[in-house]
């Protein structure tokens, strides 16, 4: 299912807000920036994966 953006994802999922509120600050201020680009559930767990990985 695609999204319009982050915020989108945010709002309609509660169970992928859950999941983002669970993240470290630094990390949901770092997927923040990218907030257009992320459009799926998918692509924000791979980024955010990607991001935690560092």
């Amino acid at each position: 299912m695609a999204f319009s953006d982050l915020h989108d994802i945010l709002v309609r999922s509660e169970s992928t807000r859950q999941y983002f509120m669970k993240l470290p600050v630094r990390v949901q201020l770092t997927i923040h920036r990218k907030n257009e680009e992320i459009k799926t559930i998918e692509a924000l767990h791979q980024y955010a994966d990607l991001i935690t990985k560092r």
